[in-house]
């Protein structure tokens, strides 16, 4: 009995330890793959500016490395900073890993990209 509630303990946490993305985190997965293609109208949903593959470069990968508290910007809204460490191809072909400071905002239960640096 005890092993068996240790193991479905153990298996437990390793689903969450893997499975589960922060939902900010996800916005700048899907944020990215659409500034990609630059799919404007897909990116409407997700932001109001665009990391365009033109002139930015694009993103091959990132990992969060802080996420600043929450701020109020209206009753139901709240605004948050997320420092990222990036691999970024750029417009002429160049690789190079570099920090993005992304600002998001909570609208609607759902969180956008508003501003990135």
């Amino acid at each position: 009995m005890r092993g068996r509630r240790a193991a479905s303990t153990l298996a437990l946490v390793a689903l969450a330890a893997c499975g589960w993305t922060p939902p900010d985190e996800q916005v700048l997965t899907k944020f990215f793959e659409q500034s990609r293609i630059y799919d404007t109208t897909r990116l409407a949903s997700l932001a109001t500016v665009v990391f365009d593959p033109r002139t930015d470069g694009v993103v091959e990968r990132f990992a969060v490395v802080s996420r600043g508290a929450d701020e109020p910007v209206s009753p139901q809204g709240r605004r948050r900073q997320v420092t990222l460490s990036a691999v970024v191809r750029s417009p002429g072909g160049q690789v190079q890993r570099t920090d993005l400071m992304m600002t998001l905002e909570e609208r609607d239960g759902a969180w956008k990209v508003v501003g990135f640096k």
